[in-house]
């Protein structure tokens, strides 16, 4: 009986690679990931040093936390604690930098931002959109403020994906593994679709 069984899973597992091979072309595996999740992944990198580059500010940028988090139709929408330190404020005087240190400042900001899928670099780019400033702290002052928003503001930043861990079935003496490949990647209201293409071989 239990031989029966084994024998007839196996066939059954052949059967679907089979098809998977014919199609693997056109089909698309969708995974869905609950915006619950996604917050409680990106909660879990944090506090998270933003790679920001300016001519005029200077100093560490670093995300302590992340709020409000919600996705829409292509867009992530949350609140940002941005502190920053080590700032100074960078300009040229008869071709000399001159840098004047202004301290350390923390602010809030609310932000809109989108997302883009690059396939062939396996990047996905979140470009994020401020939408008001509420500067914190006794050293803030709107100045800084606005200067450390200018680093975010409309600018994208990728985020590189590590590849996904393979399905591995042994049948007999046949190993099958199954690779994915994410092909896209979607935000929609409370999850991110993420799509992906198998990748099969036997040996």
């Amino acid at each position: 009986m239990m031989r029966k069984l084994c024998l007839a899973l196996a066939f059954l597992l052949f059967t679907f690679i089979g098809s998977l091979q014919k199609a693997a072309a056109e089909d698309v595996i969708t995974l869905t990931l609950p915006e619950s999740v996604i917050a409680k992944a990106v909660i879990a990198i944090l506090p998270l040093r933003i790679d920001a580059h300016s001519k005029s500010l200077k100093g560490d940028i670093i995300i302590r936390s992340i709020t409000d988090f919600q996705l829409s139709n292509n867009q992530l929408a949350c609140r940002l604690h941005l502190a920053g330190s080590n700032l100074g404020f960078v300009t040229e005087i008869a071709g000399h930098e001159i840098k004047l240190k202004v301290g350390a400042v923390e602010i809030e900001v609310q932000t809109n931002a989108t997302l883009r899928y690059d396939a062939a670099q396996q990047i996905l780019f979140v470009k994020p959109v401020v939408k008001n400033l509420s500067p914190g702290g006794k050293d803030a002052n709107a100045d800084i403020g606005q200067a450390l928003v200018a680093l975010l503001n409309g600018k994208e930043f990728p985020v590189t994906l590590q590849n996904l861990d393979p399905i591995i079935a042994k049948s007999g003496a046949k190993i099958i593994t199954i690779n994915t490949r994410i092909t896209d990647i979607k935000a929609q209201p409370e999850a991110l679709r993420l799509s992906l293409v198998p990748i099969i071989s036997a040996k």
